[in-house]
C-alpha cells in the first residue's frame, strides 16, 4: 500500500505559475532589502473577515479563554518565522523572501475569497479560481507553526530511519542513490523546513486539493476560524484516530466568512443540498474548527462561540533524546518518525467520547 500511496504522489506535481522558479525568484528579488518584521502563519487578509470595528476575538482553546479583542495585523504572528538564519546572527536577506512570496500569493487570493463569498450557495464550477485557491490553501496547510514543528521532527529525525522510509518509498533506488538524496540537505534545519513548504504543495497538497469537489454552503449562525484553518475530517466510517490528510479525508473544510463555509470532498463523493447548513450543523462544524485548532480560534467580538464548545486539551509529543533514539531500532525509530510527525486527533485519551463526524450527507456515496 505505501508503494502505492508513493507511486501515485509521484505523479501529481501540480503545474502552477506560483510554484515556478520564475515566480520565486522576482519574489526574492523585490524581499531582498525587506527588514525581519512579524510573518503572519496565518494571513492578516484572511483573519479580518472577522473583524468587527477593526478587531477580532482571539480566544485560547485549551484554557477556553477569551482575550480581549485585536486587531488582525496582532494575531496569528511570530516575529522572523520565516527568516533564515537564526535572527540572533547575521541575517542573509535572499533569504527572507518567503514572507513576500507569500504575501503576492495572498493578494490575489482576497479576491478569490470575496468571490466565493458572493458564490451565493453549491458547487464552485470556476476551475481557474479552484486552481489558484488550491495553492492557496495548501500554503494554508503547511504555513502554520503545527506544521513547521511536525516537519522539523523529520529534518531532524534519525538518518537510518529517514533511510529506511526512502528504501521502502523508493525500492528501484541504489543505495548510492539513498546517500545522494540524505546528502541533498540544507545546512540548517528551519531552511529545509521552508523548502518542504513549497515543495508539499507543489507534490501532493495542491493537487489532492483541486481534484476535490468544491462547494460552498452557507450557516444560519457564525462561524469561527483558527491558526489551522484548513481542517481535515476522515469522515464515516474511518475512526477518529485515522489521520489521512489532503489526499484521503473525505472531507476538507475552510471557513471563508462568518457565513460561508468552503467544503471540498474527496473524489467520488457528491455533494448533496441543501447548501444551507443549520445551528446544529453549524455547531458541529464549529467544534472541528476549534478541535483542529493548535493553540487558537479566532471569531467576530460578541460571538461568543469558542469559549463554549469544549475539547479535550491537545496531547504533547514527547521528544526523545539523542541517546533514546539511538537506543530504538530501525522499525522502532521510522515509527517514531512518522508518528511524531502525524496530525494527531484531541480525543486520544478517550475515542469514544469524540462527536460523530459532521454532516452525515457528506460520506455517502
Amino acid at each position: 500500500m505505501l508503494t502505492d500511496l508513493i507511486a501515485l504522489i509521484g505523479t501529481m506535481k501540480f503545474e502552477h505559475p506560483w510554484l515556478e522558479d520564475d515566480f520565486i525568484e522576482e519574489s526574492q528579488r523585490i524581499a531582498h532589502t525587506d527588514p525581519g518584521k512579524k510573518h503572519h502563519h496565518v494571513p492578516r487578509m484572511y483573519i479580518q473577515r472577522w473583524n468587527v470595528d477593526g478587531k477580532v476575538q482571539p480566544v485560547q482553546v485549551d484554557a477556553q479563554q477569551a482575550h480581549q479583542p485585536q486587531s488582525p495585523k496582532e494575531v496569528a504572528h511570530q516575529k522572523n518565522f520565516y527568516s533564515l538564519p537564526a535572527v540572533d546572527g547575521t541575517m542573509d536577506l535572499p533569504l527572507k523572501w518567503i514572507e513576500t512570496h507569500l504575501g503576492r500569493i495572498e493578494s490575489e487570493c482576497a479576491h478569490h475569497l470575496d468571490a466565493l463569498a458572493a458564490w451565493g450557495a453549491g458547487v464552485v464550477s470556476d476551475t481557474a479560481l479552484k486552481r489558484d485557491l488550491s495553492i492557496f490553501l495548501g500554503l494554508q496547510v503547511t504555513r502554520t507553526v503545527s506544521n513547521r514543528q511536525r516537519t522539523l521532527v523529520l529534518v531532524k529525525g534519525p538518518d537510518r530511519a529517514k533511510r529506511l522510509f526512502l528504501k521502502k518509498a523508493n525500492p528501484q533506488w541504489s543505495s548510492a542513490q539513498i546517500e545522494e538524496s540524505m546528502n541533498r540537505r540544507q545546512d540548517d534545519p528551519k531552511h529545509e523546513a521552508l523548502d518542504l513548504m513549497i515543495s508539499d504543495v507543489r507534490n501532493v497538497v495542491a493537487d489532492a486539493l483541486y481534484q476535490r469537489e468544491w462547494a460552498v454552503y452557507r450557516t444560519e449562525s457564525p462561524l469561527v476560524t483558527g491558526d489551522d484553518p484548513v481542517v481535515f475530517l476522515a469522515g464515516s466510517p474511518l475512526p477518529r484516530s485515522t489521520s489521512v490528510g489532503a489526499m484521503g479525508s473525505a472531507v476538507v473544510l475552510y471557513s471563508v466568512g462568518p457565513h460561508c463555509l468552503l467544503a471540498m470532498l474527496r473524489p467520488g463523493l457528491q455533494h448533496k443540498g441543501p447548501y444551507k447548513l443549520d445551528t446544529a450543523e453549524t455547531l458541529s462544524i464549529n467544534t472541528e474548527i476549534v478541535a483542529a485548532a493548535t493553540k487558537t480560534v479566532f471569531e467576530r467580538p460578541g460571538d461568543d462561540i469558542a469559549v463554549n464548545i469544549v475539547v479535550p486539551t491537545r496531547a504533547v509529543v514527547a521528544e526523545l533524546d539523542d541517546m533514546q533514539v539511538h537506543n530504538l531500532g530501525d522499525t522502532e525509530a521510522l515509527q517514531y518518525l512518522l508518528q511524531a510527525a502525524t496530525p494527531h486527533t484531541r480525543w486520544t485519551v478517550d475515542e469514544s467520547a469524540a462527536p460523530s463526524w459532521p454532516v452525515p450527507r457528506w460520506y455517502a456515496g
